[in-house]
């Protein structure tokens, strides 16, 4: 009778432990949820604004050089005649141009003719240089983070009318080489070859915000 009773007093025991267990574990669990709560509540949430938005369709996105021609050195170009805002530099070698770097995109119906201008005296020589000029879309705009949060470039994400998210990190090459949206900075968006389906409006979401602004 003794045993009998010793047994069931430990398994009367153990159950009660079991059920202290899981009662433990349920409230600990209530307890991290509630503070996870508290701290995602006293986390301020990402604002920004878009203060301006432009598609540019004919926009200069590459140019290859196929042959730099002789007598030349190391310059600036421009569209000839000089209009639709093409500018760029040029770097030389051996007389030759060989390289070239678009400093202003333009925009423009076909591909223009470029004139290239040595920052100093030269005589080019011999055949003109020939090059190919590939034409394609830039979307510009300039982004204010107006809120207290640092936001990552991650965790932003980009829309033509409402289609094909395009990640903010693809589409915007930080100048100083920083995948952060610091409070107060204003990014300047040039989104090349941006896969445009629309042309109304551009958008940008982070987190649970949310702007847009109609193309220019």
């Amino acid at each position: 009778m003794g045993a009998s009773v010793g047994i069931g007093g430990l398994i009367v025991g153990v159950s009660m432990l079991v059920v202290f267990s899981m009662a433990y574990q349920s409230i600990a669990l209530q307890i991290d949820s509630g503070l996870d709560r508290i701290e995602n509540a006293d986390e301020p949430l990402p604002t920004f604004t878009m203060d301006d938005a432009e598609l540019w369709e004919g926009a200069v996105v590459d140019i290859t050089i196929n042959s730099g021609g002789s007598g030349y050195s190391d310059g600036t170009f421009e569209a000839d005649p000089p209009t639709g805002g093409l500018f760029g530099t040029y770097t030389t070698s051996g007389g030759a141009i060989d390289d070239v770097v678009i400093t202003s995109h333009g925009n423009y119906s076909s591909a223009p003719t470029l004139k290239f201008n040595c920052n100093v005296p030269c005589t080019p020589s011999g055949p003109a240089p020939t090059y190919t000029i590939e034409l394609g879309n830039v979307i510009y705009a300039n982004l204010t983070n107006t809120g207290s949060t640092t936001i990552s470039h991650d965790d932003m994400w980009l829309f033509v009318d409402g289609v094909n998210a395009t990640s903010f990190s693809d589409a915007f090459t930080s100048p100083i080489a920083s995948e952060l949206w610091f409070s107060g900075e204003t990014l300047s968006l040039q989104w090349m070859n941006a896969d445009v389906v629309g042309s109304n409006r551009l958008t940008l979401t982070a987190g649970t915000m949310t702007v847009s602004h109609t193309l220019a």
